[in-house]
């Protein structure tokens, strides 16, 4: 009987042995290999980075836009200003233009500095100090001592005359011309708040209105011009 039972053991196969060692199954949760390829995988981080790119061109366009705006803005806020006769400087004031004026500048400072007994030339038309003479509106003598510096005519200028008001318009300076001018020989005083209106031979034509804001030493002075071009 057992001579029949091991006989019967070989004939059975593997896998009717109880005790049949069997394979161990894969994990089928382990992947081979890579689950992306490696050219898709460059793709993307080419798209990527072309994304920021364009992100970071976009914010720099529109911050260089803001500044243009901005620029833009201010450009604007000054020629308002110069069209209405005001000068950009804060806190300043020129007189307005009047019909027939525009305005070329406002509250234009100017300096002469010259020594004892000397002459300076003043060109109103660009303006400028120390100026040709031939170029010049206004002639400016120092005094040595105690005696006052004084403003004349120059050989550019065609009339003159002194005002009282340092808000008189082309229309105001055009009338103390006209009624009150200074003759073949006069000038005025140079000394602090002295105003004269000064008609130029350039052209076109300008009025200018012109105002001593301090006198300093021999020779020193300072001054603010204020100009508007004869249009009409």
């Amino acid at each position: 009987m057992s001579v029949f039972r091991a006989a019967n053991n070989l004939n059975k196969g593997p896998s009717d042995r109880p005790y049949a060692i069997n394979p161990r199954p894969r994990d089928e949760t382990i992947p081979d290999g890579p689950t992306e390829r490696i050219h898709d995988r460059k793709s993307r981080l080419r798209r990527d980075r072309l994304a920021w790119l364009g992100v970071v061109v976009a914010v720099f366009a529109l911050i260089t836009s803001s500044i243009a705006v901005l620029a833009a803005w201010r450009a604007m806020s000054v020629a308002r200003l110069v069209a209405a006769g005001m000068p950009a400087v804060a806190g300043a004031t020129a007189p307005p233009a009047a019909d027939g004026f525009s305005v070329t500048y406002a509250q234009e400072p100017l300096r002469v500095q010259v020594g004892c007994s000397a002459v300076l030339f003043v060109d109103l038309d660009e303006p400028r100090a120390n100026a040709d003479e031939k170029l010049s509106d206004l002639r400016y003598d120092s005094r040595c001592g105690q005696d006052v510096p004084r403003l004349t005519l120059g050989p550019g200028a065609a009339a003159g005359a002194q005002v009282k008001d340092t808000d008189t318009d082309a229309d105001g300076c055009r009338r103390a011309i006209r009624t009150a001018p200074i003759g073949p020989g006069g000038g005025v005083p140079v000394r602090k708040g002295a105003v004269l209106c000064v008609l130029t031979a350039a052209i076109p034509a300008s009025i200018s209105l012109v105002e001593i804001t301090d006198v300093g030493t021999t020779g020193t002075a300072g001054m603010r011009a204020t100009s508007w071009r004869v249009t009409g």
